[in-house]
């Protein structure tokens, strides 16, 4: 006779499920696409879907341990799930999501594609949708949206008129993009990078027009003649092997291909979240788990401010108005003492992670990260907040909201900001006592790993729920590739207790002023920074091992790094009176195989 809970298995059973076992027995319920509706749940008999799986155990008692038990194959998710402390998963003690042991398990907020092709001119194909999307999948694989110049290619302003929101170039823009309405200008501005509207084209005055103000109006650093700048958004930009172009208002996809792309699979993201565990303050989730499971697809929005970049993936507009960090693909609010391991987060328009209030002595370890949209890992996230005085600066005035006491090890993140070109690998707010050590963080447009949320001076030193942070063995290689002024590790304002050593950074350059080895930025304030290696840092005006700049440089503590056994001199730069460097040499670790990745 079959049980309509699963099956309980022994404690001999459950210990091969990890620690699942630690409380007796556990309750195994399992998942397969290719189950069939009316199934209980059991291995004979698995549920076909997680909204599924979620509506049985609402009807069940709870329990000490209950594993969702993944076969492999593709779980889409019509719209993100919820796994916390108000869902049916809140009546047992320990919950684990497991992926199978043989096959790759994904869930996915990707929709297929199931309209026909037709060809409508030179490489150019036409396909009927439903939905609108900012981002396309062909084959598995990230597609690019039609832009000029093309990819790997910008622009750069001649000129910027704040005032009458016109940026002007040299040379004049193709006599077709007159008749372009609702294209997408993507610029950077040093640090940020912006993503805003375009009201018109004006070819023959070499200029274009933002419905709004040209990047965000709550910097001082606005677009500048060095900026890099490209149009995304129109059909008009159509013309490499595999662009695309939605027109939203005629509900039709167009694609350039030299063949005909009926036999290829098209997906497009619907969510931009696929999980979020949400505990209470005071009650949060505890011992949930997730393990071998594959998350991928979710979606990117221009949103009613538009996407114009603070720092970090954040966005605003002015001032007194709203801050927004991006979302995520799992969230966990109020979670402790839980874990991600051996997971994979690949083709997201957003971020990957986000442990935001309440968060503490959870363990992100093992995971794959590639292709992520924005911020990977975030530490101290909150979705929207109003600064106080500087756009960015909100702690928390309740301490139990701060995220303390994480481990994030032995990741391997690479190829990130693939949306948001001032994304980050690892960002960490107001947070304290968190570790990030032997992740392996590679092929990024920014920065790296940045810690510290408050820009202070180096005279009057703010005390925040940022400190005791560290960042260890590390291994960050092939940064700043696109965007200014940042470094493979980034920190700033007064961090007591907080130690950056042996990390080895290299090949940090590709960017067009100003790129880091490790940059303490403004109020940097009671650091150690020791033991690291720096290797091939490139740029055409400022490339340092160690950045100082307006720093506490009495409180710091710099020495022993780049091989050499010393306190080290702190240089100043001619060109500039705040900027500051410790002078550190150029060199290869003895033993590289130590940084990144734990290998057994």
């Amino acid at each position: 006779m079959k049980s309509i809970i699963g099956k309980v298995v022994t404690l001999v059973v459950a210990c091969t499920l990890s620690a699942v076992c630690a409380k007796g027995q556990a309750t195994i319920v399992y998942l397969s696409p290719s189950g069939s509706p009316g199934a209980d749940g059991t291995r004979d008999e698995p549920f076909g879907s997680i909204a599924e799986a979620i509506g049985f155990l609402g009807k069940q008692p709870g329990g000490d341990a209950l594993v969702l038990q993944f076969s492999g194959g593709m779980f889409r998710l019509p719209e993100g799930v919820k796994a916390g402390s108000s869902t049916p998963f809140a009546k047992w003690s320990q919950v684990s999501w497991r992926g199978s042991e043989d096959a790759e398990t994904v869930i996915s907020g990707n929709r297929l594609l199931d309209g026909q092709w037709r060809a409508v001119g030179r490489n150019t194909w036409r396909c009927a949708v439903d939905e609108s999307f900012n981002q396309l999948f062909v084959n598995r694989q990230r597609a690019v949206r039609a832009r000029f110049p093309n990819a790997g290619d910008w622009l750069s302003p001649d000129s910027v008129d704040f005032g009458s929101r016109e940026i002007f170039f040299a040379d004049r823009l193709p006599s077709a993009f007159a008749r372009i309405r609702g294209a997408e200008l993507h610029a950077t501005g040093v640090w940020h990078w912006n993503r805003q509207l375009i009201e018109r084209i004006d070819p023959m005055g070499k200029r274009l027009v933002t419905a709004t103000h040209p990047g965000s109006e709550a910097s001082h650093t606005k677009i500048r003649s060095y900026d890099r700048i490209h149009l995304e958004n129109a059909r008009e930009f159509l013309d490499e092997e595999g662009e695309w172009f939605l027109d939203t208002e005629k509900g039709q996809l167009y694609y350039y291909s030299v063949d005909d792309p009926s036999g290829l699979t098209f997906e497009y993201p619907g969510p931009t979240e696929l999980l979020i565990v949400r505990g209470q303050k005071g009650e949060p989730v505890r011992d949930f788990r997730l393990e071998g499971i594959t998350f991928e697809g979710s979606e990117w929005h221009m949103t009613a401010t538009e996407r114009k970049g603070l720092q970090a993936g954040f966005w605003g507009t002015g001032r007194t108005d709203s801050v927004f960090a991006p979302p995520a693909a799992l969230l966990l609010e109020w979670v402790e003492n839980s874990q991600v391991t051996r997971c994979t987060f690949r083709n997201l328009g957003e971020g990957a992670i986000a442990l935001g209030d309440g968060c503490a002595y959870n363990v992100i370890e093992s995971n794959r990260f590639h292709d992520v949209g924005s911020n990977v890992l975030q530490i101290g996230y909150r979705r929207a907040y109003l600064g106080k005085g500087h756009p960015l600066h909100l702690d928390y005035a309740d301490s139990t909201r701060v995220s303390h006491h994480n481990l994030i090890r032995n990741n391997r993140i690479e190829q990130f900001g693939t949306t948001d070109l001032g994304a980050v690998g690892i960002w960490v707010g107001y947070a304290h006592n968190n570790r990030i050590d032997h992740n392996r963080i590679k092929d990024f447009p920014y920065c790296g790993i940045s810690v510290g949320w408050y820009w202070g001076t180096d005279t009057v030193l703010v005390p925040t729920n940022c400190y005791s942070n560290t960042m260890a063995w590390n291994h960050i290689s092939h940064g700043m590739r696109y965007l200014s002024d940042g470094a493979g590790i980034y920190a700033v304002g007064n961090q007591p207790g907080t130690v950056i050593h042996d990390n080895f950074i290299h090949d940090i350059f590709g960017g067009y002023t100003i790129n880091s080895g490790i940059y303490i930025d403004e109020g940097g304030a009671n650091m150690t920074i020791t033991g690291n290696y720096f290797h091939r840092l490139e740029n055409p005006r400022e490339a340092f091992p160690i950045k100082l700049h307006k720093n506490a440089i009495p409180t710091m503590r710099i020495f022993n790094n780049g091989g050499e056994h010393v306190v080290h001199r702190i240089g100043t730069n001619p060109h500039y009176e705040y900027g500051k460097n410790a002078e550190v040499p150029l060199s290869l670790p003895p033993f590289p195989g130590r940084y990144g990745i734990i290998t057994d």
